[in-house]
């Protein structure tokens, strides 16, 4: 896998992660995200995805996304237009993106602005 792709599935599961309402810590999401032989790879990028705005550290040393529209509007451009995922998926995964009217509210070109490149 590149590492763009490594990256993808780090975020989603902490996206689904955040949907069950629970802050993941950084070899917990690199555990449930990865496949053994890609662990070594995902430590280091683990660590790059961290720094996103739209991700958070908790006060008990764990990770999640921002509970925000906006921040949530970003992890979820971020998967659909870099990592290929579903609209309608990612929208029921992040709520309060959903509950602010999702991709209908949100202008994609403006969201990724902020966002480095992967």
């Amino acid at each position: 896998m590149s590492d763009s792709e490594l990256k993808c599935s780090l975020l989603w599961t902490l996206c689904r992660k955040h949907r069950w309402g629970g802050p993941i810590t950084k070899r917990d999401l690199v555990d449930f995200a990865l496949q053994s032989s890609d662990q070594g790879r995902g430590k280091q990028l683990v660590d790059e995805l961290i720094k996103e705005p739209y991700i958070t550290l908790t006060r008990n040393d764990g990770y999640r996304v921002k509970n925000d529209p906006d921040s949530q509007a970003q992890a979820a451009y971020r998967l659909t237009t870099t990592c290929g995922y579903d609209e309608f998926r990612v929208e029921a995964t992040l709520s309060r993106f959903e509950d602010a009217g999702g991709f209908d509210e949100y202008d994609q070109q403006a969201v990724l602005s902020d966002l480095r490149g992967w």
